[in-house]
């Protein structure tokens, strides 16, 4: 029998049994009311204890378009890329503990929602755009690796990678919506788990018996491909203006993304949120940032830099090395085992992201402004409908991608300035509509244009050249811009009633009678 066959036959039988979890919730809920359907479509009625939640999130950090990301960082600046993603997210972590009680005092269940409580008019639809045109860009960034990572595996090309594994994400979402994101995640989440130590471990073994016990000593030695020789341990190796504007630039944004608050607003409580928010960080510390980054040390050792035969390898942006790992150091049960836990990454991935581009789609464009006149049955059809053509929507973007850098620092930057900064206004009274309106405008733009000429124009030769080394020159303005916008737009607008401000609660709210949809 081909090996081939069997990295078919095992992804087809997880395919299948992914599609069955969905279908099993859609035969539990599709008997309820129109109104519960809808709740349960997207925000699983609040139901989920927050280890679930945790387990939910971890899972969805696990995306390997990310990781591949991250190591490649790592591969080419030595220590001083850990401020890339992993220092970053381990940050983060400690902050969505912070702001749980926070997120829970939102009466909305989506964040455009919940800007337009707070300041009304096309602040929703404008906040709405902005979010698919992030997550439309992951979600296609993720669809593009988990192409380019199982080609080899299927013997087909990249672009039918990502129509087969695209496939089951649209029929088991299409099924069980949120619900059946978190629940597939759990399943995935076991997986990935298994798949990233497994893989760490043949990662340090590997390298440490071509070291002879000696990776460390090795690793001192190598020269990194962005910085040169003796710069491997040097965390401020990319200099300091770098890191200080990377927290700046992604932190707000990743604070806020809709998949994370989803989850906080998910939970059936606020202590079970807390709980959550703890285990998240205790599981995406070891499985999402501490695990990930020592393979990526290994493969400086397993694939040197600056040979012929490890760019054939893991690429000549160092984004292959997951697969390039499996297939050179598996035994072949092995790669069949790995292939699966691949796929499970990615899919996990792919499919909680979709949900998010779904959500504005359908909950904060299409519903509000023309799906008015249309009962709660149709309402709940629709959602299902729009959630497969959001995946649709990224998989043409992914078939159409040829990088994934433009796609990670150019939709973090635009995450910050256009969604960030409005939703950490939703807690400033003084900020009004105006403000809110400019403040997403011009992030967007500053961002986007800024960007066009720093890396296509000017090509990073511009001052100050301090700024033009960081390669962030960008995120920078679109921040003032953003910054800027809210302010004077505060000033000279016309403020904010007390209804609207009053949109916050002043304590964490409970039970799902909160939410506009779960009003008859």
């Amino acid at each position: 029998m081909p090996a081939t066959l069997f990295f078919w036959l095992a992804a087809i039988a997880y395919f299948l049994f992914v599609i069955i979890i969905g279908y099993v919730i859609w035969r539990k809920i599709h008997k309820d009311t129109a109104t519960h359907q809808i709740l349960d479509f997207w925000i699983a009625s609040r139901r989920f204890p927050g280890w679930r939640l945790a387990i939910s999130l971890t899972a969805g950090w696990l995306m390997l378009g990310w990781l591949g990301y991250g190591m490649s960082m790592i591969y080419q600046m030595g220590l001083s890329g850990i401020w890339i993603l992993p220092l970053p997210w381990f940050i983060l972590c400690f902050i969505i503990i912070w702001m749980v009680p926070y997120v829970r005092r939102l009466p909305a269940i989506s964040l455009p929602e919940a800007i337009q409580k707070r300041f009304g008019g096309p602040t929703r639809f404008i906040i709405g755009l902005c979010s698919i045109f992030v997550f439309t860009s992951w979600t296609g960034a993720e669809l593009f690796m988990v192409g380019h990572l199982g080609a080899p595996f299927f013997k087909i090309s990249p672009v039918m990678t990502m129509v087969i594994v695209a496939i089951p994400i649209m029929i088991y979402t299409y099924f069980g919506g949120f619900r059946a994101v978190v629940i597939t995640d759990f399943v995935q989440f076991i997986f990935m788990a298994i798949f990233i130590t497994i893989l760490g471990i043949i990662s340090v073994n590997t390298a440490s018996a071509i070291t002879n016990g000696n990776i460390i000593n090795t690793l001192k030695n190598i020269p990194t491909p962005y910085y040169g020789p003796n710069t491997m341990f040097n965390l401020f190796a990319c200099g300091i203006a770098m890191p200080i504007i990377l927290l700046f630039a992604y932190l707000p944004g990743w604070m806020i993304e809709q998949d994370l608050l989803l989850r906080i607003q998910g939970a059936n409580s606020l202590k079970e949120a807390k709980k959550g928010a703890w285990l998240a960080l205790i599981l995406i510390t070891i499985f999402v940032i501490t695990i990930p980054t020592i393979i990526a040390f290994c493969a400086l050792v397993l694939f040197p830099p600056g040979l012929e035969s490890s760019t054939n390898a893991i690429g000549a942006d160092a984004t292959g090395i997951i697969s390039a790992i499996i297939l050179q150091y598996f035994p072949f049960w092995a790669q069949v085992f790995m292939l699966v836990g691949l796929l499970s990454a990615q899919m996990s991935t792919v499919d909680t992201f979709a949900n998010v581009i779904a959500l504005p789609l359908t909950y904060d464009i299409i519903q509000p402004n023309f799906m008015q006149g249309l009962s709660r049955t149709k309402i709940a059809q629709w959602s299902r409908i729009l959630a497969v053509l959001a995946i649709l929507l990224a998989l043409f973007y992914a078939i159409n991608a040829t990088s994934l850098m433009d796609v990670y620092i150019l939709s973090s930057g635009v995450l910050t300035a256009s969604i960030a900064i409005p939703a950490f206004a939703i807690f400033w009274k003084k900020a009004n509509r105006l403000g809110i309106v400019l403040c997403s405008i011009l992030g967007f733009v500053g961002n986007v244009v800024f960007y066009i000429f720093e890396y296509h124009i000017w090509k990073h030769n511009y001052s100050p050249k301090w700024l033009a080394d960081t390669y962030l020159g960008y995120i920078i303005i679109g921040l003032v811009g953003s910054v800027l916008g809210l302010i004077i737009g505060s000033l000279i607008g016309k403020p904010s009633t007390p209804e609207e401000i009053n949109a916050v609660a002043p304590q964490p709210l409970e039970g799902v009678e909160i939410f506009d949809i779960a009003k008859e």
